[in-house]
């Protein structure tokens, strides 16, 4: 099963969140959404399917329900080897730390021996255009994964 995990301040990253379990439901792949805040950390130990979509607040920072889990993978290096994971970050182009909290998130896992999926997407105020092909590819990625 696949944990789908939206940190999020203004509600995009949980619409784009939205968005994948819907095309996962359309491939009949098992899966949870939660809002980070909703999640609890040490969760990520027993978990093999991973997918994070979070925007980046203020000066590079996680949004407020995302805290929790990101303050977690950053100072708990634990052996995450076991887990598959891909990562969607949101962010503004303007900002000099440009979806920075998603480049953390992918960062984190792979210090923890977890394995990509699909190279990391950073998308700017335009997700609506760009994230579905990102989707499109980690629908292929996780089939393949699956066989």
């Amino acid at each position: 099963m696949f944990y789908i995990l939206y940190g999020t301040q203004t509600g995009n990253a949980q619409r784009v969140a939205e968005s994948i379990a819907e095309m996962l439901d359309q491939n009949e792949i098992d899966h949870q959404i939660f809002d980070m805040s909703e999640f609890e950390p040490e969760q990520f130990l027993q978990i093999s399917k991973l997918i994070i979509v979070t925007s980046t607040y203020g000066d590079g920072e996680p949004p407020d329900n995302a805290y929790e889990c990101y303050e977690w993978l950053k100072f708990n290096q634990e052996d995450l080897s076991h887990m598959h994971y891909a990562v969607l970050g949101l962010g503004d182009t303007y900002y000099p730390h440009f979806c920075q909290c998603g480049k953390d998130f992918d960062e984190f896992l792979s210090n923890g021996a977890a394995k990509s999926l699909i190279e990391r997407m950073d998308c700017d105020l335009y997700f609506e255009e760009t994230f579905p092909a990102w989707g499109e590819k980690l629908i292929q990625a996780i089939l393949s994964l699956n066989k």
